[in-house]
Order: C-alpha cells, then sequence, then structure tokens
C-alpha cells in the first residue's frame, strides 16, 4: 500500500513539457506511481485532494552560503515555504570544511557568535554530525576556495608551492568525502589574492571528483567581462563545467553589459563539451561585506590589521578617490548589521550627514566598529535581471544562508531574497510578466540544477526518484519579505514532501527532519 496518493492534481514533472492532470504515489521516499486522470487509483494510507493545485518537483536552492544554521531547529522553514527541497551551500568560496589550522580560531569565534558547536575539521566529520542533528531538507556543498587559503596560508597575498600543495591535498580529501565541486570568492579576501592558475589547479582536482566550479568572479562591476573570461579560462583548462554565480552588472555605467556577456557564454558552450551557466535571484539589489567596497590592499594584512590601518588619513583620502572612481551610490546602500541599532536600516549617506563626516571617513569609521559589517546595496538594473533569468540556461537562487529567526544569535537583517527568491521568481516571470512559461520557470528550478550537479534521482516528477515535492495554490504564490520586513514567510505552499515525508500540511510546518546529506559519487 502506498503511504501516500496525491490525487486530481495538475503536474509539473520539471522537464519542461506540458502539465497533465493525474495523480502521484509516495511509497517510502520515492515517487512509486504517476497515474493519469481516469485510469483506477490505487490505495493509500492518506489520501491528498489536490484539485485546483498545482505538483512541481521540489525546488533546489543552487547558491546558499555557511551551512551553520542548520544546528538550530526550523533553520529552512524559510526556504521551504518557497518550495525549496534542497539546497547547495560552500558558495562564493566559503564552506563548512575542510578547516586548516590557520582557520581554527575564526571558526571557533563565529561558533561563539552564532552559539553552534564547532567539533569538526574535515568535510566528513561536519556531514556525519548533520546526519546526527537532522535536517530539514536535502543538502549538500562545494568546497571553498577561500576557506582553503584561510586555513593553509601564512599570509593571504601569496602561497608557495608547498601551500598550493597542501590545499590540493584538501581539496581532494573534500571531493572524497563528497563536495560537488569548487567555489571561489574572488572579491572577497584571501580568494582575491589567488592568481589564476592556483584556481585551474584545485578545479582540475573537482573535475577528477565529478564535480563543477563555481565563482563568485573576480569582478562584477567596470571588468565584468574581463572576469567572465578568466572564469571561462578555468573552465577551459580544467575541462570542468562552470557556474556564474548571481550574475550581475553593477552600477549605471555598467547596466547593459548582460546581453554581452551571455553572447560570449553562448560562444564559449558552442564549442565546449564542458558547460557553462549562470544562477541568478530576482532582485535589483546585493547583500554582502561593506569591507567589499574599499581597496583590497587594505585587507592583504588580514582583517586583524584592518582597523588600525584605517586610521591613517592618507588611507581615508584614498578610499575617498576609490568611491568617485568607482562610481559607487552611497544613498543606496543600507546597513543590515544589527550590532549596532542606531545605524540598522541607515544608509550611509544618511550616516554621513548625520554625523558631518565625509564619505570616506564614514566608511572608515563603519568598519572600524565592525569590519563584518553587511549591507544592501541597490545598484543592479532590472533589465539586466530579467534578461539573466529568462536566459534557457540561467538557473535561480537565494544567495542566502539557512538560519532561523529565533536562533539564540543571528548576523545582521537578511535580504528579501532569503524569504522569497524563489515565489517573487514566480510571480514576477511567470504571473506578472509573462516572460517565461510556467513549465519552463519550474524547469529552471527543478531539473536543470539537479543534471548539472548530478543530483541523481532529483529534480523530476518520474517513477523511482525521489519524493521530494511541492503543492501549490497558484493565485496564493507570494513573497511577503521586504527590504524593511525581511523575515516574512512566503505564501502559496499547501503541502510539501522531502524523501517522502509530509513536512509542510494544510499550510502547516511540522518538527520533521528528512533531509539527506547529499554526497558527490563519481
Amino acid at each position: 500500500m502506498l503511504n501516500f496518493l496525491i490525487k486530481n492534481a495538475l503536474i509539473y514533472d520539471g522537464l519542461g513539457g506540458e502539465p497533465f492532470k493525474g495523480a502521484i504515489g509516495i511509497k517510502d521516499d520515492v515517487i512509486d506511481s504517476i497515474i493519469k486522470n481516469g485510469d483506477s487509483l490505487p490505495m493509500a494510507e492518506k489520501i491528498i485532494d489536490a484539485k485546483d493545485l498545482i505538483l512541481t518537483p521540489g525546488f533546489i536552492d543552487t547558491h546558499a552560503s555557511t551551512g551553520f544554521g542548520f544546528f538550530f531547529p526550523h533553520a529552512a522553514d524559510h526556504k521551504l515555504y518557497q518550495g525549496i527541497t534542497t539546497e547547495i551551500f560552500g558558495n562564493c568560496g566559503t564552506s563548512p570544511a575542510p578547516i586548516d589550522m590557520h582557520l581554527i580560531p575564526i571558526m571557533e569565534k563565529l561558533a561563539a557568535d552564532l552559539d553552534f558547536s564547532f567539533n569538526w575539521r574535515t568535510l566528513g566529520e561536519y556531514f556525519e554530525i548533520l546526519e546526527k542533528t537532522g535536517v530539514q531538507f536535502n543538502v549538500a556543498t562545494l568546497t571553498g576556495h577561500s576557506t582553503l587559503r584561510s586555513g593553509v596560508l601564512k599570509k593571504w597575498t601569496s602561497s608557495s608551492q608547498e601551500e598550493q600543495s597542501q590545499m590540493q591535498q584538501l581539496m581532494e580529501e573534500s571531493m572524497k568525502d563528497g563536495s560537488l565541486g569548487l567555489s571561489t570568492g574572488l572579491i572577497y579576501a584571501p580568494g582575491c589574492f589567488a592568481e589564476t592558475d592556483e584556481i585551474i589547479e584545485l578545479a582540475k582536482i573537482a573535475k577528477a571528483g565529478g564535480g563543477i566550479y563555481a565563482s563568485h568572479i573576480r569582478d562584477e562591476r567596470d571588468k565584468l567581462e574581463e572576469a567572465i573570461e578568466e572564469t571561462l579560462t578555468i573552465g577551459h583548462e580544467a575541462k570542468i563545467d562552470v557556474l556564474v554565480s548571481h550574475l550581475k552588472a553593477a552600477e549605471k555605467r555598467n547596466f547593459g553589459k548582460i546581453t554581452k556577456v551571455l553572447k560570449r557564454l553562448e560562444e564559449y558552450n558552442a564549442s565546449h563539451t564542458q558547460q557553462a551557466k549562470i544562477d541568478v535571484y530576482p532582485y535589483t539589489a546585493v547583500s554582502t561585506k561593506l569591507r567589499a567596497f574599499i581597496p583590497k590592499k587594505f585587507l592583504e594584512g588580514g582583517l586583524s590589521e584592518v582597523k588600525e590601518r584605517l586610521n591613517n588619513e592618507a588611507v581615508v583620502d584614498e578610499i575617498a578617490d576609490y568611491i568617485i572612481d568607482r562610481d559607487y551610490d552611497l544613498s543606496q546602500m543600507l546597513i543590515i548589521s544589527n550590532e549596532y541599532p542606531e545605524w540598522e536600516g541607515k544608509n550611509v549617506q544618511a550616516i554621513a550627514d548625520e554625523f558631518e563626516w565625509s564619505l570616506a571617513q564614514t566608511m572608515c569609521e563603519i568598519l572600524k566598529r565592525d569590519t563584518e559589517m553587511w549591507i544592501v546595496y541597490h545598484c543592479i538594473d532590472q533589465a539586466d535581471i530579467d534578461i539573466a533569468i529568462t536566459w534557457p540556461n540561467a538557473m535561480i537562487c537565494t544567495d542566502s544562508w539557512s538560519h532561523p529567526i529565533n536562533a539564540p544569535k543571528r548576523i545582521g537583517v537578511p535580504h528579501p531574497r532569503s524569504y522569497g527568491a524563489f515565489t517573487e521568481f514566480l510571480k514576477r516571470y511567470v504571473f506578472e510578466t509573462k516572460m517565461l512559461s510556467f513549465e519552463e520557470a519550474i524547469r529552471k528550478i527543478t531539473s536543470m540544477p539537479a543534471e548539472y550537479f548530478n543530483l541523481k534521482g532529483r529534480g523530476r516528477i518520474e517513477v523511482g526518484y525521489k519524493a521530494d515535492l511541492v503543492l501549490f495554490k497558484q493565485d496564493e504564490i507570494n513573497p511577503r519579505a521586504t527590504y524593511s520586513k525581511p523575515c516574512q514567510l512566503s505564501t502559496g505552499v499547501e503541502h510539501l514532501w522531502v524523501n517522502g515525508v509530509h513536512l509542510i500540511e494544510n499550510k502547516a510546518i511540522n518538527k520533521s527532519k528528512p533531509g539527506a546529506v547529499i554526497r558527490s559519487r563519481v
């Protein structure tokens, strides 16, 4: 007998084909049967009448961050209510493992700041802890390049042959432990100081282990095209699939570049077996650390030296020139870290006016108080985002970590994409603008990422595939999160299953932890 029978649903299989009316049978953790309307229905312990509802595969979030929020209850509620049943974290060069010597103190501080126990070194050990803790949905990770560098290097600005060999060994061990590949964050220290050849050698190891290369590229502004070329060079030399993370062209003078970038990616794909894809979030604001907006050389000595450097008047003058040269609009840059509530929600220009500081002085004063200060910055053109998202090889992401609003401690206030990226995607691109058909939109967030990341048995409604399923009420799909109120759950999900477990029933989420840790296997 089936565990569940979902009948009278409008079914989208995830492959982009026409929907059909029918029923789905779930037994244990897999889809046992697919029945077209009119055929006799099998017996089941529980029957869900899905009349007027849409059934799709669970969504796959291709780009998430830390992986540290899973230690808290209900860490993934905000993603589950978007229909997400699988999260891939370890992006932008930062992963929870492997942890080498120089990174241990930083991890111990982070664990104290967020109130979780840090007791692992390898990716395998981290996975074992996650499995003992239990996770709400399926999780997988990439291996972060900056995590490797932070743990191994004595000096961020250079790496010896011995240190490179050590990073390569850790990368190889990480792939054996189940990593999906290599990620870089080439705008952030210490990844930004790496030479391309260093990354190519690590990417070759990822390829040998069946993985991909995902990159927050070196520049998303004036040198966007050059940064794309570096990514494609790495893909070509390592013979590995490449994913350009959260593609954008930031600042007004770069608006319109996305069309040219996508054309270049299409040319690359036409001449290579290994393919280049992108992921995108459907918003025109970025969320990152304020320190990403000062010259990288001031980060060369490590974060412990930044505050002292910023006390130098010549440094303030250089940052002032940097702001002008980059054409940053600091009136569009909002503080979201909550360590300083008097600043939270204010833009940098307003803080400068309030204290009668220059813009550069304001940047320095904020960073002297907290080098980890998070900001939201409105700097992307809507037309560029639309072009990127509707590109056939684009996938959708939240670019956010799973971390519950009821955790003991938190880092800042999230970008609304954390709670609404996937429902915003459906609402804007399918229902409002009709830029995408519903079946194509579902393909972008189910079968397409499952195939690209080699997540076997997921991303489709097909017999034998894992029963990661979402049942929607179409006219209630709505992203409620805003920039001023970002912690509001999306609506529209009536029921949701992860590995055959009924996690959301009649809009109510339970305490089950049916998620699996997905390990790459060549």
